[in-house]
């Protein structure tokens, strides 16, 4: 159940076209849909006893990721199995015969019964529970991640992950539990469990034996997840509900109702509006409304997942809510027709100080999209700047990515595009040695002062791309985290394909900064350190199952154009050539002072000094203390900008 115990809030966003045209999956489809993945993969061509070894792991963390169902004695086989085991699985594939998983999910479905009766046990004193739910505290968690070898040890493990998920619940809920409520909790928390356990059973959503064919592409699914997932730490295979929520974040649009829903004490409660749904447009829902029924319908007895998809449905489609309002839980219906709705939120954010005569900018951005609408970071990265040069001179910017896992490789380049003149962005290379130079070929910046770049260990991916690349031109200063996540590796994935019958991205090959660089693993570097609270927790691609390696290409600064078709080449050599970005040298001799100024402020700074003690979990009193409410990388960030400034004037 990896990532499983999370906040229950969803997006009403699965059109209903993708649920209804997803096939069952049978024995014949598992090695249809690998050999689809060795096919693009840029290093595994086909299936191993490693990869077997590996996807039977993988299964059962996939399952029991917290070690808090399993004993070690059930699953000590599955998790180390020897020569001859692998070699008898691995010819099982090549026949279409998947005996050894289904015996793994038989073990599986008897610790979920074991551990439901323990539950039912401890539900006989909702009181406690929550009593012990109020005490946990951050370092309640436990530290051991080793599989039980007593049935009692397992029981307590299993107790404290059940209190530690009620004591989440609480955290979530919008205020005090008021009394005679733990049991209604207590109760929330075992029907998400049971949610989350049931595909495992055989269950459907509503707790009902499924088909036999059903049951069976349960396991099936998890089989292709785990197999996919062998082959490295990006690969995977999606059901289409979390192909449709990748899709969202890629292109940033969605149809629906335009609501964010939440499994609360009571009921299905609207968690958020977004704007420009038809939610918002009808204009009678709140936050905190608890819809009852769906056209006429009561929906007390539904589970969480069956209330989403009845509201699934195409554009243009109508819907009617009965809704329960406000203190008085006063009760009415809303009809709503659903749209297409583009993402507003989490995009780009823009900010401004004055400096001077004129200001620096504060761009964050959240992520690379691409929408069919035309949305798009490049563009919207484009629109701030315009609008920020509006307020008057730009003296200087922060493009703030911390955070920023990535989306389009086409963005990463047209949004460093928007820093240099004309120039190989990066450099790709595939599994056949095939080397491609995505390049910016506008001839023009639309910026081109004093520019920090700002980064943590949770910028990944077309984020280090950019990153790495204004880095490497010498356009901008890195600062934030030691360095980024670590992922140079590109994906090839059919989540946005409206046609694929199934759903993955797999890794195709690696890429390369124009310096010739290679972020796997290793990351970006920051130039100068300005720690978030990441960089000192085990986050990167150094930390994930099977990374793949590291290694260099040849720099690209002067563009040998070896992949342009001689037809075209012409073009480049007239109009791309002449404008090749230079490397910037003004900042690199300027980086040590930069560095030493930064580290002045940082250290006289009390809120960061307050700030580094909690992310370094220090036993100090200090750090129980409020470091205040600014984004002190951002203050900092804005504060290497004048420094940069001033170098330029004096």
């Amino acid at each position: 159940m990896r990532n499983a115990i999370k906040a229950f809030v969803l997006f009403l966003i699965l059109p209903f076209s993708l649920a209804a045209s997803h096939a069952t999956l049978t024995s014949t489809d598992v090695r249809k849909v690998m050999n689809q993945f060795f096919e693009y993969h840029v290093d595994q061509k086909e299936m191993t006893s490693l990869l077997i070894e590996r996807t039977l792991k993988i299964y059962i963390e996939d399952f029991d990721s917290h070690q808090t169902y399993l004993l070690d004695s059930e699953i000590k086989t599955y998790l180390h199995p020897d020569k001859k085991t692998l070699q008898s699985v691995l010819s099982d594939y090549q026949r279409d015969h998947f005996s050894i998983y289904f015996n793994l999910n038989s073990v599986i479905q008897t610790s979920i019964a074991r551990s439901r009766q323990w539950r039912q046990e401890w539900s006989q004193d909702p009181l406690k529970l929550v009593a012990e739910a109020k005490a946990v505290t951050e370092r309640s968690s436990s530290s051991d991640k080793s599989f039980a070898k007593s049935e009692s040890d397992l029981r307590q493990k299993h107790h404290d992950h059940f209190v530690r998920f009620i004591a989440f619940q609480l955290e979530q809920q919008p205020r005090t539990l008021d009394p005679g409520k733990e049991g209604a909790l207590v109760a929330l928390c075992e029907k998400q469990f049971s949610t989350i356990e049931n595909p495992y059973l055989g269950l459907g959503d509503q707790g009902e034996l499924l088909k036999a064919e059903a049951q069976e592409h349960q396991v099936y699914l998890r089989m292709l997840k785990a197999m996919a997932h062998s082959l490295d730490a990006h690969t995977a295979y999606y059901s289409p509900e979390e192909a449709m929520a990748m899709k969202v974040q890629l292109e940033k649009g969605m149809c629906g109702l335009g609501v964010v829903l939440h499994e609360g004490l009571e009921g299905v409660v609207i968690a958020d509006i977004l704007k420009g749904g038809p939610v918002e447009k009808e204009g009678s829902l709140t936050k905190g409304d608890i819809i009852v029924e769906i056209d006429g319908k009561l929906i007390k007895s539904y589970s969480f997942a069956k209330v989403l998809d009845v509201l699934r449905g195409g554009v243009g489609s109508k819907t009617v809510l009965g809704v329960l309002s406000g203190e008085e839980q006063t009760f009415h219906s809303v009809q709503l027709t659903r749209a297409m709705i583009t993402i507003e939120d989490k995009r780009v954010d823009i900010s401004s100080e004055p400096f001077g005569d004129g200001v620096i900018g504060k761009l964050t951005l959240y992520s690379f999209y691409e929408g069919a609408d035309g949305v798009t970071s490049e563009k919207d990265l484009q629109k701030a700047i315009d609008q920020l040069k509006a307020e008057g001179p730009l003296h200087g910017l922060v493009l703030d990515m911390r955070e920023n896992s990535g989306g389009f490789l086409s963005q990463a380049v047209r949004v460093a595009g928007l820093f240099i003149s004309s120039g190989v962005v990066v450099i790709s290379k595939y599994s056949n040695d095939v080397m491609k130079y995505y390049r910016a070929v506008d001839g023009s910046r639309q910026f081109e002062g004093p520019l920090v770049v700002l980064i943590s260990k949770g910028s990944a991916s077309a984020t280090e791309i950019v990153a790495q690349c204004l880095q490497d031109y010498g356009i901008a200063v890195v600062a934030g985290d030691t360095q980024t996540y670590g992922k140079g590796t590109i994906q090839h994935q059919t989540v946005t394909n409206d046609k694929t019958s199934s759903f993955f991205k797999v890794t195709i090959g690696r890429y390369y900064s124009v310096s010739g660089k290679s972020t796997q693993i290793d990351g970006v570097r920051s130039d100068i350190v300005v720690p978030t609270a990441l960089n000192f927790e085990k986050v990167g691609e150094g930390y994930q199952d099977f990374p793949l390696s590291s290694d260099r290409v040849a720099p690209a600064f002067d563009d040998p154009l070896t992949d342009v078709d001689p037809y075209v080449k012409r073009w480049f050599s007239k109009f791309y050539l002449p404008a090749l970005q230079a490397k910037v040298t003004t900042w690199e001799p300027m980086i040590p002072t930069l560095q030493a100024n930064s580290q002045k402020r940082l250290d006289q700074n009390t809120n960061f000094e307050i700030f580094l003690k909690k992310i370094k979990h220090e036993d100090d009193p200090k750090a129980k203390a409020s470091h205040g409410m600014n984004d002190l990388q951002m203050d900092e960030a804005v504060n290497i900008v004048k420094d940069m400034i001033f170098f330029l004037l004096f």
